[in-house]
């Protein structure tokens, strides 16, 4: 008899792999009835949970229940009235059951199966309990999966002995009950937990019982095992034009699998002649391979215009950790199709004026790490500068520390070379050595450090047609103090004074016949002003004699969480600068005898954060610098972002003056109205604007938005967004990858788990 019960547990698991239908309130406990641990699984979209309390029963004997119970003289079991057969792995119920162990049983009345985190209910059942010949049937049942939230209801289940499963007229879907924001319906489905895939026939996908999709077939995977087949599709529709991706998988073996996307693009209106490149077919490919090593892609993405003009991108990326120390791995970009990109893409490479090709080798051991990589680029506009290539680039840096001394050298070589031929190319060696002292305990510490930067060119002159050879050799010598003043207030809460002053001597070097290959004059804030080096990249050692002094706050909470941080200083110059990223060296560059007053302030709350930065020059009695921004996100759902940015140039065309203001408001419990828009104070115009609906519950989610945004060629440019999941199934609609918006916030918060 034991045999029978393990076979219900056998097709439990193969059905409960995917549908379940409309439920009732089996099993289900709303969220205040729930404990804090069940609680903290939900979402803050659901409203409950089904709770599984029925118990696997130890040991393996066999328990029947009810109001009589006897056997005929054929063998024949009777249960009639609250009729029970328990088993360690599941229980049957029913108003009567009738069957003969070992070979079938009839349930009849309120029939219900259960097993762990599994349930079914029908009017009758019929289970043949054969070996070789386990069969199963239940007419209008209802079933549910506890731990996918996954509901269900068909006219006919049925199980064959080969373990194919069949149901009739079935719907599912993992909205909680009362709810049918979605469904899935088949009028026929099939499902084989051997292959772990199913098939069903007239397939619906209905929004609150309203049909949206039709498929005459489908195929779907039962489990996490990979199947090949149709992804769901997505669409766009404009005013012009209407667009229509289908992505295929196919699962070509355990490391490596492939995605097919067929573009089409079809016009709705009338087209101006500028028009219709956007309309046409196309296809994107993507190939992936996952080995222990690592990953390999490979990219495609090809359209062709009505007039047959063909677009191309293609990328290939791979990345190998051949051992915990060493890796390798390739970067390599491609437009063949002489500057023209696809009017539809959803690859991951996308339209650029150089693409790049770049191959590395990266060797880390300890406190040391190399890395050498070749970086070449694709520049389809002829009309465009084509960047300096490395060929190669290798670098070693290692670094020394323990509580009192520091050492740290930097080694560099890079071959460099111009595409266009034009100025100068060569090979640059560098070494930066960083040593310093360190003196101090809890209350404030000095320490004395001296960087030393040698370069090393060997040049080509192209204007001059000419070699020749270049160097430079220099010391900086800096000493760094800080004090640590510390109080407690207000109880726990504690607040920190921390007053450094920092002295730097870096003497001027004559650099005049060294060339900018990638120096950068670093922006001046409070964290530069205490720096040791006015320039990023190799090809500028900066001069300076001067002074930076700083004063820093933190207030730690009861909890010695920081919460704010305050900071001021001031950069004092002993010496006119006289080395700068373009020109002869030598000529005074920078002839202030002090920096701008250099201030942050930053908050961090619970649900409100706020960052300041604030430059001003008393000398030149301007603000050199503002930016603000701000973030509350407090627990009722709101949030509201406002930023500004503003930073002085003496060149007006590169000055910048811009606003953002951002925010999600909840209208009730499911429903949000989203706002965002920019505005360049310079130019006075709004550079982008995003409104939309949302609407989200505990197995839906959907986004309408019309939003308009300057594009890379600084025209305007506008749409309408739809977007929509459906929980545990699959997603529809398009989103917008030309600007970040507030409809992206809106999308990825929440704790929904799609």
């Amino acid at each position: 008899m034991p045999k029978h019960l393990r076979s219900y547990a056998l097709l439990f698991q193969s059905l409960f792999i995917l549908p379940m239908a409309q439920a009732n309130e089996w099993d289900w406990v709303p969220k205040e009835s729930l404990s804090e641990t069940q609680q903290a699984t939900l979402s803050q979209y659901c409203r409950g949970a089904y709770v599984d309390n029925w118990q696997v029963m130890e040991g393996n004997n066999t328990h029947l229940l009810a109001d009589m119970i006897y056997r005929d003289e054929q063998g024949t079991l009777y249960m009639d009235g609250a009729a029970t057969l328990r088993q360690p792995l599941s229980q049957l119920d029913a108003d009567s059951i009738k069957g003969v162990p070992g070979e079938y049983y009839q349930a009849q009345g309120d029939v219900s199966l259960r097993a762990q985190g599994q349930l079914i209910r029908s009017d009758n059942a019929y289970i043949s309990s054969k070996d070789g010949n386990q069969t199963a049937q239940f007419d209008q049942a209802k079933f549910l999966s506890h731990s996918s939230r996954i509901r269900g209801e068909a006219g006919e289940i049925s199980r064959t002995r080969d373990g194919l499963i069949f149901i009739k007229e079935g719907f599912y879907t993992t909205c909680e009950p009362g709810e049918n924001s979605w469904q899935l319906y088949g009028s026929s489905i099939e499902l084989n937990p051997d292959s772990g895939f199913g098939t069903a026939k007239h397939v619906q996908i209905r929004i609150h019982d309203v049909p949206v999709f039709y498929f005459p077939w489908l195929r779907f995977p039962l489990d996490t095992r990979r199947q090949s087949g149709f992804l769901f599709p997505s669409f766009g529709i404009s005013a012009k034009r209407l667009t229509l991706t289908a992505p295929y998988y196919l699962n070509l073996a355990p490391e490596y699998d492939a995605t097919i996307t067929p573009n089409l693009a079809l016009p709705i209106a009338a087209s101006d002649a500028e028009d219709k490149d956007k309309i046409g077919q196309g296809l994107d490919i993507e190939l992936r391979h996952l080995s222990r090593y690592g990953e390999t892609r490979y990219e495609q993405s090809t359209f062709y215009d009505e007039g047959g003009d063909e677009a191309t991108l293609r990328k290939f990326t791979t990345d190998q950790h051949l051992t915990e120390s060493f890796a390798v791995g390739a970067y390599l970009e491609d437009n063949p199709t002489d500057n023209r990109v696809p009017e539809l893409n959803n690859t991951s490479i996308q339209e650029e004026d150089n693409y790049e090709r770049r191959g590395y080798a990266r060797y880390n051991l300890g406190n040391f790490s190399s890395n050498v990589q070749v970086r070449r680029f694709q520049t389809p506009d002829p009309l465009e500068d084509k960047p300096l290539e490395w060929l190669p680039r290798i670098n070693a840096s290692y670094r020394y520390a323990n509580t009192q001394y520091s050492y740290q050298p930097d080694v560099e070589f890079t071959d460099f070379y111009e595409p266009d031929k034009e100025g100068q190319d060569g090979e640059r060696a560098v070494l930066n050595q960083d040593f310093n002292a360190r003196f101090g305990n809890e209350w404030g510490e000095v320490t004395a450090g001296m960087l030393h930067q040698y370069r090393d060119y060997q040049l080509h002159d192209y204007d001059l047609n000419q070699d020749r050879r270049a160097s430079v050799n220099h010391l900086s010598y800096y000493l760094d103090t800080s004090v640590v003043f510390e109080r407690r207030f207000n109880g726990s809460w504690r607040q920190t004074l921390e007053p450094q002053v920092s002295y730097l001597y870096a003497p001027y070097k004559e650099q005049s016949d060294i060339p900018d290959f990638d120096a950068n004059e670093m922006e001046m804030t409070y964290a530069q002003a205490f720096s040791h080096r006015r320039f990023s990249g190799n090809d500028r050692i900066g001069d300076s004699e001067q002074i930076a002094l700083g004063l820093e706050s933190r207030i730690y909470d009861d909890n010695n969480v920081n919460r704010w941080t305050l900071q001021g200083g001031q950069v004092f110059y002993l010496d006119d600068r006289k080395v700068g990223t373009t020109g002869q060296t030598g000529d005074v560059v920078d002839d202030s005898a002090r920096s701008a007053f250099l201030t942050t302030a930053s908050y961090n709350g619970d649900d409100f954060t706020l960052a300041n930065h604030f430059n001003y020059d008393f000398d030149e009695n301007r603000v050199d610098l503002a930016q603000s921004a701000l973030k509350y996100t407090p627990d009722s759902g709101l949030v509201f972002n406002l930023s500004f940015s503003y930073l002085h140039d003496d060149n007006e065309d590169e000055m910048t003056k811009q606003s953002s203001f951002g925010t999600i408001i909840p209208i009730n419990d499911n429903w949000h109205f989203f706002h965002q828009q920019s505005y360049d104070w310079i130019d006075r115009e709004q550079t982008a604007q995003v409104e939309g609906f949302g609407y989200e519950n505990c197995c839906i989610k959907t986004s309408f938005s019309y939003q308009r945004w300057r594009d890379d060629d600084g025209l305007f440019d506008e749409g309408v967004f739809v977007q929509f999941i459906l929980r545990s199934l699959s997603g529809v609609g398009r989103t917008n990858s030309d600007i970040d918006t507030i409809a992206d916030d809106y999308w990825n918060q929440g704790k929904v788990g799609y």
